[in-house]
């Protein structure tokens, strides 16, 4: 993840987290068996090898045109296709005006204040009928809008909503809860972290909601156009062009043979219908591409295990299930175990159906007789056997949702166990039915899957594991640069700089058009005081895309730290004119301003980052900055306690309120503000040079070689720190 930060202590870091889920995840299933396999029932069905064969499509390769939608469908098979359209996955997304609205927009209803910040959002209609939504800041000038473009859920549970930031697809605050009829913060916003509008909306994410649009290089969440709208008939038959060409042309197969150009799902066996299900209802606690795939680009005649792997925790028994989990809940049931791999989706839904009788009971009937209940639980042959083996509720992932357990017991009520399991080892669950794999491959991608969990989901015990196998796996298999770069996010955490740069350097040689990833390579080179080379590579990302703002941004800090005010300048005011919303380019301008003794310009720039965000701790400890270079420290003082009223733990006003207190002789203050910096910025040298140097001249040398100590042990061989504890040695102050 790339990060924009604001030189020295001036700023702190920005870094734009990762979300894998969205509001909206429908309940439907695929599609199944077209109509004209409906005709043949006895089609002979074949493996997970699919119906691939040399006259067929490349299944990875993205389509050089839009596919038939369902319109070219419905010539032919008008049953499945207005089916279809009638169930939730018919309508994953699209424009606003698509579809008649089910939200309440009135004032009242549609205004949300955010529970931490104070934020308050609101969703609206404007007089033209254009979608919105707004965060505004109560007491400020502050007002922020984003124009809705696309509806994200059938609606049955959630409607969410995307807007477009910079030229990428982002999340927005405010989702629509149907069952409660509520506006309410977007899954992962509700706490202190609120994404506002900055959750990118990454392929992988598209993946689940919508039919795949190829994207747009060099960045996390660009697509190129048109973007899809929906997810269709595509996403479990695969591309038609050539299908509906043929047929539209009186070719196709005869005597019943398998159309190669689309896929029949009722020709697969159970586990090749499971595994079209499983691409999106098992999401797995942590998902890695295999080799060569890509996110946005997926044909279903490529079996799901050889396009990526799902891993899930070994021996997951836990209670908590999720809106998107169905996969997972039914393998832990008996029936699933019980049925030598028979039972799949497809027993009791068909996708091309509305909540069809099927699902409720006759798909119990394939294994079960209507007397296995007895007359002692009311069973008759009308009832709705999920009612009592199902359990609905709350799901643990998406607030204000009833939905439907798919694990299936005689009392599904019943304790399950753990809530999670205590274990790190990790299974995937595709792995049975992959055939050519390695087990060189497969560790680097276990190895993926503990750092997306340690990285993406804030699980720290994944951490050192991640980095021991990835470390282990990429000396035998060096070829993905995407492990390498996951690799450097590990060893940049343990502190070892110098194992980042090895690893953000193979990143860059195995994958040369990647653009993010050298937004942090950059900023280790930068913590190095590799000052060229970071100039060097924040260039190459530039180079290959000029309208990144983010880059821009960086290479102005860079620049800063070169002293070559001019320069930076130069790369803020463009990174500015990307992105006039960013509060942190203002503060960073202001920042260079004032290195250039313009301090004028500098507090234009800092009210500037105040006004863009008057949440933010960053920018009203930046004009604390200035007041304490004018001389006026208590006043200086005075904007270092309001930026920690915003933000507690921001380790630069944490820092110099700690300095203004050393300064006043309130050692007591100091020392606090010291400790509680080292713990909840453990990775800033700063601070703790600062503690050992207090201590040293109170006199305490024990205790200036013990923080000294700690700090080795949060950065393991950082220079600074090496040479205060030599300092220290020989008796010098640190």
């Amino acid at each position: 993840m790339s990060r924009r930060r604001s030189p020295a202590a001036a700023s702190a870091v920005l870094a734009l987290a990762a979300a894998a889920g969205l509001a909206a995840c429908s309940r439907s299933k695929p599609p199944a068996a077209p109509e004209a396999s409906a005709s043949r029932p006895d089609a002979a069905r074949v493996d997970a090898a699919r119906v691939i064969d040399a006259a067929s499509p490349t299944p990875s390769a993205a389509p050089a045109t839009p596919p038939p939608g369902p319109d070219a469908c419905f010539d032919c098979h008008p049953d499945q296709a207005d089916g279809y359209a009638a169930t939730g996955m018919g309508h994953t997304l699209y424009r606003p005006d698509a579809r008649p609205p089910i939200e309440n927009f009135a004032a009242d209803a549609a205004t949300v204040t955010h529970p931490v910040s104070g934020l308050v959002y609101r969703a609206y209609v404007d007089d033209a009928g254009v979608w919105w939504q707004e965060e505004t800041k109560p007491g400020t000038a502050h007002r922020r809008r984003v124009k809705v473009e696309y509806v994200v859920g059938s609606g049955n549970h959630t409607r969410s909503y995307f807007g477009i930031v910079e030229g990428e697809l982002v999340q927005l605050p405010l989702t629509w809860y149907s069952h409660r009829r509520i506006w309410d913060m977007s899954p992962g916003y509700e706490g202190a972290g609120n994404l506002r509008f900055d959750r990118p909306v990454k392929p992988q994410c598209v993946f689940c909601h919508n039919d795949l649009s190829p994207a747009r290089a060099g960045t996390l969440a660009g697509y190129e156009a048109p973007f899809a709208e929906g997810m269709t008939c595509t996403r479990c038959h695969g591309d038609g062009t050539q299908h509906v060409a043929n047929r539209r042309a009186g070719r196709g197969p005869t005597d019943g043979a398998p159309d190669p150009w689309i896929l029949d799902p009722g020709r697969l066996d159970p586990v090749g219908q499971l595994r079209l299900c499983q691409q999106c209802h098992l999401p797995g606690e942590a998902r890695v591409l295999l080799e060569g795939q890509r996110w946005d680009r997926y044909d279903p005649r490529t079996p799901l295990e050889d396009f990526m792997s799902i891993y899930v925790f070994a021996e997951d028994g836990g209670r908590e299930f999720g809106i998107a989990g169905h996969g997972k809940r039914l393998a832990l049931s008996a029936c699933f175990k019980g049925s030598g791999g028979r039972l799949s989706c497809t027993t009791c839904h068909d996708p091309h159906k509305l909540d069809e009788a099927k699902s409720r009971y006759t798909g119990c009937l394939t294994c079960h007789k209507v007397e296995d209940c007895g007359d002692a639980h009311g069973n008759r042959e009308d009832k709705d056997c999920a009612r009592c083996h199902m359990r609905s509720g709350g799901t643990s992932d998406i607030p204000h949702v009833t939905f439907t357990d798919h694990f299936i017991r005689a009392r599904p009520d019943a304790p399950e166990g753990a809530e999670r399991p205590t274990t790190t080892q990790l299974v995937d669950v595709l792995a049975p039915t992959r055939k050519g794999d390695t087990a060189a491959r497969a560790a680097v991608r276990e190895g993926m899957a503990h750092a997306h969990l340690w990285r993406f989901q804030g699980h720290d015990v994944h951490g050192p594991i991640a980095r021991e196998k990835l470390t282990a796996a990429l000396a035998t298999r060096p070829d993905r640069g995407d492990a390498w770069f996951e690799l450097a996010q590990l060893h940049e955490a343990a502190g070892d700089l110098a194992g980042a740069d090895r690893a953000h350097a193979e990143a860059a040689k195995r994958d040369p058009d990647a653009v993010v990833p050298l937004l942090d390579w950059a900023e280790v080179l930068e913590r190095m005081g590799r000052l060229d080379d970071a100039e060097r590579v924040l260039r190459q990302a530039i180079a290959k895309r000029a309208d990144y703002r983010q880059a821009w941004g960086n290479l102005g800090n860079v620049l800063q730290r070169l002293g070559r005010y001019a320069d930076a300048e130069a790369a803020y005011a463009r990174a500015d004119a990307l992105a006039p919303h960013e509060p942190i380019t203002a503060g960073n301008r202001g920042y260079n301003a004032m290195q250039m003794g313009d301090l004028e310009a500098a507090a234009k720039h800092f009210q500037a980052a105040v006004d863009r965000d008057p949440t933010s701790a960053s920018a009203v400890f930046n004009l604390g900055v200035l007041v304490a270079r004018k001389g006026d420290q208590a006043g200086a003082q005075r904007f270092f306690e309001r930026a920690l009223e915003l933000d507690a733990a921001f380790a630069p006003a944490r820092w110099m309120r700690a300095r203004g207190r050393l300064a006043a002789g309130d050692v007591v203050g100091a020392r606090a503000d010291l400790e509680r910096m080292v713990r909840d910025a453990p990775r800033r040298v700063d601070g703790w040079i600062e503690l050992a140097r207090l201590h040293h001249r109170q006199g305490d040398r024990g205790a200036a070689f013990e923080t000294v100590q700690r700090g080795l042990l949060a950065m393991p061989g950082h220079p600074m720190l090496m040479q205060a504890m030599q300092q220290l040695q020989a008796g010098a102050a640190p």
